[in-house]
């Protein structure tokens, strides 16, 4: 038998009662406190803590009935057991000291064993209810304490109740929920109620031990929330499932917020616009309307790989905050208080995405475009007194019944913003079922590009480059083109890019140096000729980052035999946004091999005089905005070309002058003091034979002559430009 102890209040107007009673309970070990009457109880009550009360039903002045009723208003019976002490016969006061709140009676004259037998029950029932309202209580302090939503579903009667914090979660108040499963299902994206109906099956039959699966619900305000849940059953004596009890953590920033900037990234966005796939589209109501923009950071790349991972990070951060600001005001003053109008986004690297939930018309969406870009003007200082400029190249794409993925729309607007960025920078393109036809042209490129080298497909055309003041070719800018089978002659700005993104470019660049090398070296000793002809190779940055780029370069010179004075490697500004220690590092060692190092473009992009003065460059070639604005009455071109050249000559670099078309333009730098250049008033790039038929003109004995008997009269010379062989160059 159990032992139990306890305080125990003994209340009877007969001494002989309680001095018996207190004896024989005293001695079964318990301990005990005696009263009179009614109301010396009520004190003793008052003023101890007992835990059970054995009271007698007849007492004069106040009666054991009123003396219990007086109790119950304070005392519940789980916490404060009675047991009735009454007349055997008395059958209707039983009765009511049971209704009135009694736990229990004896009746006189009192039975000690079976009393005592009483009390332990009730004593024994008080200290299991206690230890069940321990553990409720418990319970309930952790339920409340937790991050996690509780659940408990009884699977015989289909109640389930969720636990304020599950609730909470989804923005739910308790008076919505119907105490059902369907409060949880049916907020649950249809794409992922699947697999929690079978991963619940599974556990309910028995095929694992725990319930374990993640999805996505709807809170009040139509929201996206990523949800884990983990639960387990329990069973009866046959092993079948009666009940299941678990709980739901909501794992949203998590999953969906990118770690950098704070922002939703693209599982958060994808998210959102499923459940507006899943949202009826009614072409008529606005309201249900959406659209996307895809913003791609123009020079992200460039800024991270020159100022180093920390600037990049903040121009992220800079930036993210500022389509954050933005998209927000938007949503505030189109959306009124509807918070979730608008959702910003970074989908990865240097590009985002603001997606509009309502109202969403391509007028709407072009408005948003352009005050983004406005608001991405003011600079950013990425670094102490290190400030940069930035602005999106924007994609624009309208929801419509095709989209009925979350993939769709956002494909569609990627699609507007690759047109965009192919436009120039800072563009804004508007997604067209068109761009599908180009993608697929790109795509196909890609694939025939690779194989491109193997089939002889490539061609080189040479753009001569001449001395303005005898008109003569000194040197030829090799040039790529693609003879594609299908499309035929394709220029460069139709697949370079495409080469640089597949890798393809660093086996064509060895291509073009060595074919261009051969054939120039070939025309050295076929017309003899004492100055060797220059040549000038572009050099892509994504050669330029390769280890064995000098080791393949001064491979090529030696096995065409080519003289190292006459090559040049022409190279963009902004390839020395690159990590300035590399770059300087694989131009000295170029230099090394007794090449010629050529700043193509100059001034058209990050140019600095601590490139030239820091770098080993030969020359400069001035972009030809500057060439062809030297038309225009307005321009500052003159000034700006008179002082690069007065620099180059303080740095001792040579210069020469890109797109020449007239003979104004070549004047002009001639009377500035630019003695080289190139361009379409001279020659277009030609084939290996026109290049040829052009070289064979100038070298023949009789235009010699010609020149030297010109040259050795009095006056000014004979112009040459207007004096070229008028060749049938096909």
């Amino acid at each position: 038998m159990t032992e139990v102890s306890g305080f125990i209040l003994v209340v009877d107007d007969q001494r002989l009662n309680r001095a018996m009673l207190s004896h024989y309970l005293t001695l079964c070990g318990f301990t005990v406190a005696l009263a009179a009457s009614g109301r010396e109880a009520l004190e003793s009550i008052e003023a101890s803590n007992f835990d059970l009360i054995l009271l007698d039903q007849i007492m004069p002045d106040m009666n054991g009935t009123e003396v219990l009723r007086m109790l119950r208003a304070t005392y519940p019976a789980e916490t404060l057991p009675i047991i009735m002490v009454t007349a055997v016969a008395d059958s209707e006061k039983i009765a009511e000291a049971l209704a009135a709140g009694a736990n229990d009676y004896v009746t006189k004259p009192i039975d000690y064993p079976v009393t005592l037998a009483r009390i332990r029950s009730q004593l024994l029932r008080k200290q299991a209810e206690a230890s069940v309202r321990e553990r409720e209580e418990r319970y309930a302090l952790v339920a409340k304490a937790s991050r996690d939503g509780l659940w408990d579903w009884n699977l015989k009667t289909g109640q389930v109740y969720y636990s304020a914090r599950w609730m909470q979660m989804l923005g739910l108040g308790e008076e919505e929920s119907a105490g059902t499963s369907e409060t949880w299902f049916s907020r649950i994206l249809s794409a992922d109620r699947r697999a929690l109906h079978e991963a619940l099956h599974q556990h309910l039959d028995g095929q694992s031990e725990v319930l374990h699966c993640s999805y996505r619900m709807l809170d009040n305000t139509g929201s996206v929330r990523w949800m884990s849940c983990r639960g387990i059953a329990a069973r009866d004596q046959h092993g079948s499932a009666v009940r299941i009890a678990g709980s739901q953590c909501d794992v949203t920033e998590e999953k969906t917020e990118d770690a950098l900037t704070g922002l939703p990234n693209r599982l958060r966005l994808l998210g959102d616009l499923e459940c507006l796939i899943e949202r009826p589209l009614c072409s008529a109501s606005a309201m249900t309307s959406y659209g996307l923009l895809s913003l791609n950071l123009d020079g992200f790349k460039q800024i991270y790989d020159s100022l180093g991972h920390q600037a990049g990070d903040k121009l992220l951060k800079c930036t993210a905050g500022r389509v954050e600001l933005f998209a927000a005001e938007y949503g505030a003053r189109h959306g009124g208080e509807r918070a979730a109008h608008t959702l910003a986004a970074r989908t990865g690297g240097g590009e985002f995405a603001i997606l509009l939930k309502e109202n969403a018309t391509l007028e709407a969406l072009k408005e948003l475009a352009a005050g983004l870009q406005r608001a991405m003007k003011l600079p950013i200082e990425v670094q102490p007194d290190q400030i940069v400029h930035c602005n999106f190249s924007i994609g624009i794409a309208l929801a419509s019944g095709v989209h009925t993925l979350p993939e769709d729309l956002l494909y569609d607007a990627n699609l507007a913003v690759s047109t965009a960025k192919g436009s120039g920078r800072c563009e804004i393109a508007v997604f067209e079922p068109q761009m599908y036809d180009r993608a697929r042209e790109q795509l196909d490129l890609a694939n025939d590009i690779r194989l491109a080298v193997k089939r002889n497909e490539l061609v080189l055309a040479y753009q001569p480059k001449v001395n303005l003041d005898t008109g003569l070719t000194y040197g030829v800018e090799a040039l790529l083109r693609w003879n594609h089978p299908a499309r035929g002659l394709l220029q460069p700005g139709a697949f370079i890019q495409i080469a640089e993104e597949t890798d393809t470019i660093i086996e064509i660049g060895s291509w073009v140096r060595l074919t261009a090398c051969a054939q120039v070296r070939a025309w050295h000793e076929l017309f003899r000729m004492q100055t060797p002809l220059e040549l000038s190779v572009n050099l892509s940055p994504c050669e330029f980052k390769l280890q064995s780029l000098v080791a393949d370069i001064g491979h090529t010179l030696a096995a065409t035999r080519f003289p190292t004075s006459a090559f040049h490697l022409e190279i963009t500004e902004g390839l020395l946004l690159e990590d300035m220690d590399a770059v300087r590092l694989t131009l000295h060692s170029l230099k090394k091999l007794g090449l010629n190092l050529d700043l193509d473009d100059f001034g058209s992009g990050y140019s600095s005089l601590r490139y030239l003065h820091e770098l080993p460059f030969d020359l400069l070639k001035i972009d030809r905005y500057f060439t062809q604005a030297l038309n225009s009455q307005r321009s500052s071109s003159s000034g700006l070309i008179q002082s690069i050249l007065s620099m180059a000559q303080g740095l001792g670099m040579k210069v020469v002058a890109e797109g020449i078309e007239t003979r104004e333009h070549s004047m002009k730098l001639q009377q500035l003091g630019c003695s080289l250049g190139q361009g379409f008033y001279y020659s277009e790039p030609l084939g290996v034979d026109a290049m040829e038929a052009l070289l064979a003109a100038e070298y023949s004995q009789a235009l010699n002559e010609y020149v030297v008997h010109a040259t050795g009269s009095t006056g000014s010379p004979p112009y040459y430009g207007e004096m070229r062989p008028k060749l049938d160059l096909g």
